[in-house]
């Protein structure tokens, strides 16, 4: 855990905190960049639901002029764009004459009059930039994320890898007391217990080893006893729980990102509804902003939401228009897409 926790003023750094203000005025966030990049690493379902908005918000219209200015990919550059927004709340543009580039968040700092800094290897840089966030009612400089609200969940996830780890490295042994009964143990036997439990018995890959032990003496005897008794831990459900609250605090279909429940298994009309429903109250208020921002530096863009339409809803809702009269055939097959 030491990659999610540093040291700031002689103590472990919370996840969230208070939003400081450095001698040189930069502005650090209310909450810890390395933190909520190492959650991003250490856990698959956040990171694909993080992955998967930005691919979403990400799908151009029309980026003509965008592509001028980028490395004529604008999809790509939006993505990593938005992938930066998604994950720290706020996402930096440098603007380099007629040419737009990506600041990486975890690199980015504002000061009082908003102004952004380059901020890393303890080196600070002012840029023309311009940055781009999502509301916070915590603080007037940085956005926040929209699973800041399980970062405990996130914390905890973490913490189970971590004794998971922890568990096969060092603790895959037996904890148990070797006890003489009528003898004495000798230096030799005391050596190879010594060696034993510590080497050869050590860690997941020495699992089912023997050890033969014996004793002088017409009434010795040599018996183990458990220290501690510890059932096996499965934290398979307390995980799941975390998931759950992780994809809600996304906002994501949990159906999109590979997580099913036996009672979801059977038609897609659960799916379509979940998708309309994140599309209208998750995707197109975001790709709003985005298209917002864009067009305040110059550089308009037009997103595409999802298709959330049904082919053969269409196709009979389009039918039905066309007796009517209210469409012609060929427009009847212009909006099914011929």
């Amino acid at each position: 855990m030491d990659r999610i926790f540093k040291a700031r003023k002689d103590a472990s750094a919370q996840i969230i905190g208070e939003e400081l203000e450095d001698s040189s005025g930069l502005i650090e966030p209310f909450f810890n960049i390395d933190a909520l990049l190492g959650f991003y690493y250490a856990n698959a379902y956040h990171r694909r639901a993080i992955e998967l908005k930005a691919n979403l918000l990400s799908n151009v219209e029309d980026g003509a002029k965008l592509e001028n200015a980028t490395d004529g990919n604008p999809k790509r550059f939006l993505q990593g764009l938005i992938l930066n927004l998604e994950l720290f709340g706020s996402a930096y543009v440098e603007i380099a004459r007629d040419r737009l580039y990506i600041l990486p968040s975890a690199e980015a700092r504002v000061d009082k009059e908003r102004r952004v800094w380059q901020y890393a290897d303890r080196k600070k840089v002012a840029l023309e930039a311009k940055q781009l966030a999502y509301y916070s009612p915590r603080s007037r400089f940085y956005g926040e994320p929209d699973y800041l609200a399980a970062i405990a969940a996130l914390n905890s996830a973490a913490k189970i890898d971590a004794f998971n780890a922890a568990f096969f490295d060092n603790s895959a042994r037996a904890d148990k007391a070797i006890i003489f009964e009528g003898a004495e143990p000798t230096t030799e036997q005391m050596d190879a217990f010594r060696d034993f439990f510590s080497g050869s018995f050590k860690g997941f890959y020495n699992a089912h080893k023997t050890l033969i032990v014996s004793a002088g003496g017409e009434n010795a005897k040599v018996r183990f006893e458990d220290l501690s008794k510890t059932d096996d831990l499965s934290f398979k459900e307390l995980k799941n729980i975390i998931r759950d609250e992780v994809i809600a605090a996304h906002g994501v279909p949990p159906r999109m990102i590979g997580v099913m429940s036996a009672s979801q298994l059977g038609g897609g009309g659960e799916l379509i509804g979940q998708l309309h429903a994140f599309n209208e109250l998750t995707i197109k208020p975001k790709q709003e902003i985005v298209e917002w921002f864009f067009e305040t530096l110059g550089y308009p863009i037009k997103l595409k939401p999802i298709d959330v339409s049904n082919y053969k809803d269409d196709a009979m809702l389009v039918a039905g228009l066309v007796q009517s009269g209210v469409l012609s055939v060929q427009e009847a097959r212009a909006t099914l897409g011929y």
